[in-house]
């Protein structure tokens, strides 16, 4: 089993994703297309903020 950490469209947090098998994985691929590779952002369920994004090197944002 793996999981896949893709960035959420909302630009604040990413989304882990478990893949179980290899056609998990090919469906997540073509939902990811149309967004370039984002995860769709849902204000009813926060999961972006599962994996938040390491603040830049030297502290500055």
């Amino acid at each position: 089993m793996l999981t896949l950490i893709v960035p959420c469209t909302c630009g604040r947090g990413y989304t882990d994703i478990v893949l179980d098998t290899e056609e998990v994985l090919l469906e997540l691929l073509a939902e990811l297309r149309p967004t370039h590779g984002l995860s769709l952002h849902d204000d009813r369920t926060p999961d972006c903020r599962s994996v938040q994004s390491f603040p830049p090197l030297g502290g500055h944002r």
